[in-house]
């Protein structure tokens, strides 16, 4: 009996475990598929990283022409990596480089928080000022973040570069540095002396490395050409009084005064101290508030006749020749109801955004290395002209000949118009130029 019971529980449990093995067996039923029309998931956005001095007008302005591409790019659909349409999403922080006092070590601690909590795939803009860029290539380096700089001028970028290309090849520069607008503005050097025979020039500029090598370019130029070097000095970039310089220019006979300076403060105080000493000399170079779209407000009327070079072409003067800068100023202006207010590097912000965005469609992806190969193959018709990278030293190219090879920049002098209106007038290269020098009448 006992063993016919035994025999029963076997058989019981036998039959309960293969009945579990069996349900656990069954395959697991799919949530029904989603209706057809419903819409999908919005893809996640490419993070661009600004990080730039908002106290300058040239990273205000630039962060502007960045948020006016973007918006552009986002309306048509975004940028497609792949086979997906991702908008662009722009993250700012403030560098606080420009400002003189700031030291370069919490430039960078804001550049690497930046990095760290908004995990940007590119970087566009950069730090402003030469020392900050230099040194935040090691941080590019370190995080591997395609970066395209846009401001800072300095050549000592490419030096940098070129000591080791592999752990640099994520840093691209789209603007001009600092030996371009020094060769335009020996140009137009060359223009004063052959139509009137001016010969004294005193060179003044700001002591950072973008001003220095702008400087540099103009001295040697002047020595080759057979200027009379009435003084070559170095001002602090926080600098409150240039009445010393002034002074020299004033004493020394100077004809020109070549002058390289970026900090809004002080290229207005120096501005007023021209006026007020009175100095018989024609400003050349480049003064902010001098070249600004704004400086006859902002200076006044002793504006007439200064020499000012905009870099690249499209910053703040809309070119006749080159409808590509009208377009852009006439959209700045409509959606911030002003044009840019620095003569400078504004356009290159804005073709920064179209050439990643092309950059990455090339890619197909969003993957560091396979972005740079793309950003290398550049080649791009923008406000500022042709933008294609020097491989070697990953900075664009450019020339003072064809806007369609290179880009370009502009010399322009504030004349009066037909009416006694003050007015920006292109007057180098040919290919631009609206116009012709004016000489003032107190120095003919």
């Amino acid at each position: 009996m006992k063993n016919k019971i035994f025999l029963i529980f076997l058989v019981t449990a036998f039959l309960l475990s293969f009945s579990v093995t069996s349900e656990a067996q069954k395959p697991v039923e799919k949530a029904p598929a989603a209706a057809p029309g419903k819409p999908a998931v919005a893809a996640k956005p490419i993070i661009i990283g600004v990080p730039t001095s908002l106290y300058t007008p040239f990273g205000r302005d630039g962060l502007k022409a960045v948020n006016l591409a973007v918006e552009e790019i986002n309306a048509k659909g975004g940028v497609l990596v792949g086979k997906e349409r991702r908008l662009f999403k722009v993250v700012v922080t403030d560098t606080r480089d420009g400002e003189p006092a700031t030291p370069i070590h919490d430039s960078l601690m804001a550049y690497e928080k930046l990095i760290l909590e908004q995990k940007p795939h590119a970087v566009l803009i950069a730090p402003f000022r030469s020392e900050a860029l230099i040194a935040s290539m090691d941080l590019v380096a370190k995080y591997k973040i395609p970066q395209i700089h846009t401001i800072a001028q300095t050549p000592a970028f490419q030096r940098q570069f070129k000591t080791d290309p592999e752990k640099y090849k994520y840093l691209f520069r789209a603007t001009t540095d600092a030996t371009v607008p020094g060769m335009y503005i020996s140009r137009a050097l060359d223009l004063l002396k052959k139509d009137f025979k001016l010969e004294n020039l005193y060179i003044l500029y700001q002591d950072t490395l973008w001003a220095k090598a702008f400087a540099d370019v103009v001295r040697k130029h002047g020595q080759e050409t057979g200027w009379k070097e009435v003084g070559y000095d170095a001002y602090a970039a926080g600098a409150s009084d240039f009445s010393p310089g002034l002074t020299k220019a004033k004493e020394g006979k100077a004809q020109v005064i070549a002058m390289m300076w970026d900090v809004p403060l002080g290229a207005g105080i120096f501005a007023k101290q021209y006026v007020a000493m009175q100095v018989p000399a024609l400003l050349v170079g480049f003064i902010p508030p001098m070249g600004s779209p704004a400086a006859v407000k902002a200076v006044g009327p002793e504006v007439e006749y200064s020499i000012t070079v905009e870099f690249p072409v499209g910053a703040s003067l809309a070119l006749k020749k080159l409808p590509k800068t009208v377009e852009f100023l006439d959209k700045f202006k409509k959606k911030y109801k002003d044009l840019p207010e620095p003569p400078a590097v504004n356009s290159s912000a804005y073709d920064a955004v179209f050439i990643l965005a092309q950059a990455i469609e090339r890619a197909g992806t969003l993957d560091a290395d396979k972005l740079v190969v793309a950003l290398e193959q550049t080649d791009y018709k923008g406000v500022s002209g042709r933008i294609r990278f020097n491989k070697e030293q990953h900075t664009a190219i450019f020339g003072d000949k064809d806007p369609n090879e290179t880009g370009v920049s502009v010399v322009f002098q504030w004349q009066k118009d037909k009416t006694g209106t003050l007015i920006r007038v292109p007057i180098y290269p040919d290919f631009v130029a609206e116009g012709k020098v004016l000489l003032p009448p107190w120095m003919k």
